[in-house]
C-alpha cells in the first residue's frame, strides 16, 4: 500500500520538482559530508561515524544524480548541468572516503576543497535551470 502510495505522489510531481527536489538534496548531502569531514579532521567525529556518512552520502548522492538525469525537462543544458554538478559532488565524497580509509588527511582536505567548489558550482548550475526564461 506505501509503495503505489508513494508511486502516485512522485507520479505527481513535475520534472522541475524532481529536479528542484533532487539538487537540494544533493546539496544538503555535500553539506553534510563537509561537516563530518570537519569533526573528523578535529578528532570530534570518529571513523566508523565518519565512513558511514561518507557511504550512505555517496549513495544520496548517486540516486539524486540519477534521478535529475531521468526527469523530463524542457531545459535539457541546464539538466545536464545540475546532473554533472551532483556527480563532481559524488567523485568528492568517494576520494574523500579514499582518504578517509588510508588515513590521509591532505586527501580529505582537497576533497573537502573539491565538495566546496562542487557545491558552489551545484548552486550556479540550480540558479540558471530555475532563472526566469525569456
Amino acid at each position: 500500500m506505501c509503495v503505489l502510495l508513494l508511486t502516485g505522489v512522485l507520479a505527481g510531481c513535475s520534472s522541475s520538482d524532481q529536479i528542484e527536489q533532487q539538487s537540494q538534496t544533493a546539496a544538503s548531502a555535500a553539506q553534510t559530508v563537509s561537516v563530518v569531514l570537519d569533526a573528523w579532521m578535529d578528532g570530534a567525529a570518529p571513523f566508523a561515524y565518519t565512513a558511514g556518512t561518507l557511504r550512505s552520502s555517496g549513495k544520496t548522492l548517486a540516486d539524486a544524480e540519477a534521478q535529475i538525469r531521468s526527469a523530463g525537462t524542457a531545459e535539457p543544458a541546464e539538466q545536464s548541468a545540475l546532473a554533472a554538478a551532483v556527480k563532481d559532488l559524488s567523485a568528492a565524497v568517494a576520494r574523500a572516503d579514499a582518504g578517509l580509509q588510508a588515513d590521509n588527511r591532505a586527501e580529505v582536505q582537497n576533497a573537502k576543497q573539491d565538495l566546496r567548489r562542487g557545491s558552489r558550482t551545484l548552486a550556479t548550475a540550480y540558479a540558471r535551470y530555475f532563472a526566469p526564461k525569456p
